[in-house]
């Protein structure tokens, strides 16, 4: 069985973030006509500011070379999720649920997630966003006893100074990031679009460094993939290599 624990990697700066990376893009624009071909802006690794808009639909299947620092087994999880509300105008919420169950039982251990978005600022050269989150609720089978998490995040998208790169900067806090997951901390990163079909980003955990990257294929438009690199300074003994495929329908539903 394997049993992960992967975060979702980014999940809502890959359905968001592409459109917001130029300011003055709105929800309501990113939901009539899907992910505009902008340079892909992403951040790996931590919470952002941004919640999937309304009506869109995500599917993500993970997997990890290992575990843990105690285990190197293969590690494994599928999320699944929707955005619902405005942030730009009210509140955006994202509702999700993750199986860390892939093989044999499958789906016998996973937990549940909410999260909550409001803009903040929307400028000429950028738009800022709040998010506050709650993940391993309502969890079962392997699952059970993990603690409720709590993130709140800032996330700004902006350009570089000579406007070619889409640039998004997130700052938090959150209860679980340090001493092996059990005391709060600080996490914060950077990402830049380099081209309509990759992006990279940098991005402190609480007390390791995730070195990630996402990218598109031409001729799959809701397709997303994202390679991280984690721990990569070995300061925890936790170095694994993480894949994720995410699947994302713009519009499902209305209201």
């Amino acid at each position: 069985m394997l049993q992960g624990k992967i975060a979702q990697c980014a999940l809502a700066p890959l359905v968001f973030g592409a459109a917001l990376a130029v300011p003055g893009a709105t929800a309501a624009q990113v939901a009539e006509s899907g992910t505009p071909r902008q340079k892909l802006v992403t951040l790996v690794g931590i919470p952002s500011g941004t919640t999937a808009p309304h009506g869109a639909l995500y599917f993500s299947l993970s997997g990890a070379n290992r575990q843990s620092a105690a285990n190197d087994d293969p590690d494994g999880s599928l999320s699944f999720g929707a955005g619902f509300g405005n942030a730009d105008e009210a509140i955006g919420v994202q509702l999700s649920a993750t199986l860390t169950s892939l093989t044999d039982d499958f789906g016998d251990s996973g937990y549940f997630g909410i999260k909550a978005s409001r803009r903040l600022h929307a400028g000429e050269n950028a738009l800022s966003y709040v998010s506050l989150s709650a993940d391993r609720i309502g969890g079962w089978g392997a699952a059970e006893d993990d603690d409720v998490r709590a993130d709140l995040a800032f996330t700004t998208f902006t350009r570089t100074a000579d406007g070619a790169y889409p640039v998004m900067l997130t700052l938090g806090a959150g209860t679980h990031r340090r001493d092996n997951e059990t005391e709060p901390g600080l996490f914060a990163g950077a990402g830049i679009g380099l081209t309509p079909n990759f992006g990279a980003s940098l991005a402190w955990t609480g007390e390791t460094a995730t070195l990630g990257a996402s990218f598109r294929v031409d001729g799959l438009d809701n397709v997303y993939f994202t390679l991280a690199g984690e721990d990569i300074f070995d300061q925890r003994d936790r170095q694994r290599i993480s894949f994720t495929a995410s699947i994302i329908s713009f519009d499902l539903f209305g209201g």
